[in-house]
């Protein structure tokens, strides 16, 4: 039931056992987690001193919660996931940010354009409305790759991840 994306509380429901039971039955069979996209599998190792302290200087580095995060990080990037770390992250949120009250002014711009030459109070000519077609149709297509840019990196790391291969 569980391969065919019954949850485990419905099974335990089912069957009326605690939902434990059927998380170990999942982990004792070796199903993993029934959503691909969940981390499932504890990894047990150990490090020698300067390994740790090594892992350690990384986690504060990259500005990561934790060591499993840190090692999820190592992961990822030894797969070809492009692994940013949060300062870059929050750089790359901020233009997103950014760029969008970039957009929300051109917006108002070209409404007071357009409401002003409606009125008789301005006159665009059409290389002007070329030109704010141009900056609008510049703007669309920048935010529309940020965004596919961001999709492709998230993407590119689940489907190594979860293939367990290099994209």
């Amino acid at each position: 039931m569980l391969l065919e994306g019954v949850s485990a509380k419905e099974i335990a429901a089912k069957f009326g056992v605690h939902i434990t039971t059927i998380y170990g039955l999942r982990k004792e069979r070796g199903h993993g987690h029934t959503k691909a996209d969940r981390a499932s599998h504890v990894v047990t190792l150990r490090l020698s001193d300067d390994e740790f302290r090594a892992l350690n200087a990384f986690v504060i580095e990259a500005g990561l919660p934790t060591r499993t995060a840190a090692l999820r990080s190592l992961i990822r990037s030894a797969t070809g996931f492009l692994e940013l770390r949060r300062d870059e992250m929050q750089d790359l949120t901020e233009a997103k940010t950014e760029l969008k009250a970039q957009g929300r002014n051109l917006n108002q711009l070209t409404y007071a354009l357009n409401k002003a030459a409606l009125r008789g109070n301005a006159k665009l000519t059409n290389p002007d409305r070329e030109f704010l077609a141009g900056v609008k149709s510049a703007y669309a297509a920048l935010d529309a790759r940020l965004a596919k840019t961001f999709r492709e990196v998230r993407q590119k790391g689940r489907d190594a991840l979860h293939v367990g291969k290099a994209p």
